[in-house]
């Protein structure tokens, strides 16, 4: 699976932003949905340690790595959801459908509120924050969780249904390829008997260009068994 996103092999907890050489080989809308959802998805548990944290005001090396995970995982999810997931789309040639995207555009302005709330208080600092809101509360509980977890679950079953639809498309071409070159095999033959046939005809002149004809023949059946072979394994 080539991702742009990956796990820092140091933290396993960590999401870490950073460009994937290989991305330029992810064609599967597969791909781009585990990718999407490995960025996305972790904000709803940061939007939850966030609250607890903010609401117990610890300062311990502990409670400052679990804020400074929560902030990375935020921002990792609003850069996806506002530049890579688009650019990404793009790139294999899918467009979301409006209420979809819609949900994507509303999943950014439930992020907003948090990254607002932590803006100058990454690496640790995340003490003296004021204590939440019932209003932060129920939005990190009953807004955004819901929210990103509708959005997710729409884009999983988008594309996923859409890769399958691509797969049974690209099988049909390759189908029809296959006949289209079966056709011509059998044409080959044709030829090729008709040469054997003519050159028999004009005796010894003929015996080079008999062979010529007669390997053509065969390298064309065998190429076509080769051809029924796929065919019979792409139908089953």
């Amino acid at each position: 699976m080539f991702a742009p996103y990956c796990y820092d092999p140091g933290n396993h907890l960590a999401l870490v932003l950073k460009p994937n050489k290989n991305w330029c080989l992810m064609q599967s809308l597969t791909e781009l949905q585990n990718t999407a959802f490995l960025a996305i998805g972790p904000a709803r548990i940061a939007a939850l340690s966030l609250l607890s944290l903010i609401s117990e005001q610890e300062d311990t090396p502990e409670s400052r790595a679990a804020f400074d995970l929560s902030v990375e995982r935020l921002q990792n999810a609003d850069k996806m959801l506002k530049e890579k997931l688009p650019e990404y789309l793009a790139k294999v040639e899918h467009e979301l459908p409006a209420k979809i995207d819609e949900k994507r555009l509303e999943s950014i302005e439930l992020l907003t509120p948090l990254l607002n709330a932590v803006a100058g208080h990454s690496s640790g600092r995340g003490q003296g924050l004021s204590a939440p809101s019932d209003a932060f509360r129920d939005h990190c509980l009953f807004k955004l969780e819901p929210g990103i977890t509708a959005f997710l679950t729409d884009l999983t079953v988008n594309l996923l249904e859409t890769q399958a639809a691509r797969n049974q498309a690209r099988e049909t071409e390759m189908l029809q390829a296959i006949t289209n070159a079966e056709n011509v095999g059998r044409n080959i033959q044709l030829i090729a008997f008709n040469a054997s046939i003519e050159a028999a005809r004009i005796g010894d002149m003929g015996k080079g260009f008999a062979v010529i004809a007669t390997e053509i023949r065969e390298l064309s059946g065998k190429t076509q068994i080769l051809l029924d072979d796929i065919a019979g394994f792409l139908r089953s």
